[in-house]
């Protein structure tokens, strides 16, 4: 029920509530608090006091994209923030880029995946978008065992056309290509970039090379842009 009183059948009600890190362990150690309300580090994740590291869930978070507060609090961020400590205690050498935010789940035999920003998100960043669709089944030929139907959006930037987001929707095999279309993101990558990737690909285990579908994206991409 809402709470003008209207009902809503549904499957499935999924809450995000998000959450809040608890730093009272930090501020009774007399440490900086940031501004999205985590333990303050910079770029190697020292705290206030240089002779202290955060990271995790409590450690504050910036936007990979305009490093503004970040709430993203993921399993995959706190391990890389615990990889950048475990080096920067005995040499400053990893930088923190930001949270990009990588995703996937399953839910009834379907994977939902995303990464970076999504359409929403981007707009409200003042970022122009250009957006690839590509599906395709994920195997080939078809009729392979295992067969599914896999499709991949692409979101890049009109001013240069990097990559800044994605979604992947349908196979299984979408959790490991969403992390693929993450590291794009990190490493700028453009639609151009993508189209020319030199994928791995096997009848048992993805698209064809010819329907591959991060690189079809792309493609897809880049004939919006040339039409605008």
């Amino acid at each position: 029920y809402l709470a003008s009183g209207k009902e809503i059948k549904a499957d499935c009600v999924i809450f995000g509530i998000g959450c809040l890190p608890n730093t009272k362990l930090a501020v009774d150690a007399g440490l900086s608090i940031g501004k999205g309300k985590g333990i303050a580090v910079n770029e190697y994740m020292q705290t206030s006091d240089p002779s202290i590291f955060a990271c995790g869930d409590c450690a504050d978070k910036f936007s990979f994209y305009d490093h503004t507060p970040s709430g993203l609090r993921l399993a995959s961020i706190a391990t890389a923030e615990a990889r950048m400590v475990g080096v920067n205690l005995y040499q400053q050498k990893r930088k923190n880029i930001g949270t990009i935010g990588v995703f996937s789940t399953y839910l009834g035999k379907k994977t939902y995946a995303a990464a970076g920003l999504t359409s929403k998100e981007a707009i409200n960043k003042g970022i122009d978008l250009i957006v690839g669709n590509a599906e395709s089944i994920n195997r080939h030929p078809g009729g392979m065992p295992g067969a599914e139907m896999l499709k991949v959006r692409l979101l890049f930037d009109a001013k240069d056309m990097r990559l800044v987001g994605g979604q992947v929707y349908g196979a299984s095999s979408g959790g490991e290509m969403i992390n693929a279309i993450g590291a794009f993101i990190a490493k700028k990558v453009t639609a151009e970039e993508i189209v020319l990737f030199q994928a791995g690909t096997h009848p048992a285990l993805t698209a064809s090379p010819v329907a591959y579908q991060l690189v079809n994206a792309a493609e897809n991409a880049l004939l919006v842009y040339s039409n605008r």
